[in-house]
């Protein structure tokens, strides 16, 4: 796997990807607006299998999206963006992360309290849904306690 920061060519494997994960996935106007984020994919053999979008805004960082093509979901990919992404960040000046993630979405909370994430709010009706919206979880990393070497020093067990 390697990782490599997302160029405009990677649109139309990232919406596909999008499509693919996500029930209610972001628009192309969404991601075109994202540009000037932190933007990463993650290509195995010459193809995106997934990406996230960061963004930060002075010192505090936010995970706005990330997703794995389910044809490549478990295999790693969603945590080494992840993680890599937090590093990042935290190079970058960032001292905490905050993301919101659907309720529903035990896989991925579960994989946020792996990387040391902790729930500190929720936001109501956040999320559209089939017939109702949604809650979303915010759960917040704290960035300065740690020392981002790399990856085993960031790995929480």
């Amino acid at each position: 796997m390697l990782l490599r920061t997302m160029v405009s060519d990677d649109l139309e494997a990232v919406l596909v990807i999008e499509r693919a994960a996500t029930e209610f996935p972001w628009t192309t106007a969404q991601f075109n607006s994202s540009t000037s984020d932190d933007c990463t994919v993650v290509d195995v053999d010459g193809v995106v299998v997934g990406f996230s979008v960061f963004q930060r805004v002075l010192d505090e960082s936010s995970l706005l999206n990330i997703a794995v093509h389910p044809d490549h979901q478990g295999c790693g990919a969603g945590r080494l963006l992840l993680e890599q992404g937090l590093i990042q960040q935290t190079r970058r000046g960032a001292v905490r992360c905050l993301l919101e993630v659907r309720e529903s979405n035990a896989r991925a909370r579960g994989l946020y309290r792996a990387l040391g994430f902790r729930q500190v709010g929720e936001r109501k009706n956040y999320y559209p849904g089939r017939d109702s919206r949604e809650m979303a979880i915010v759960m917040c990393r704290d960035l300065a306690s740690a020392l981002l070497n790399d990856i085993e020093t960031w790995s929480v067990t």
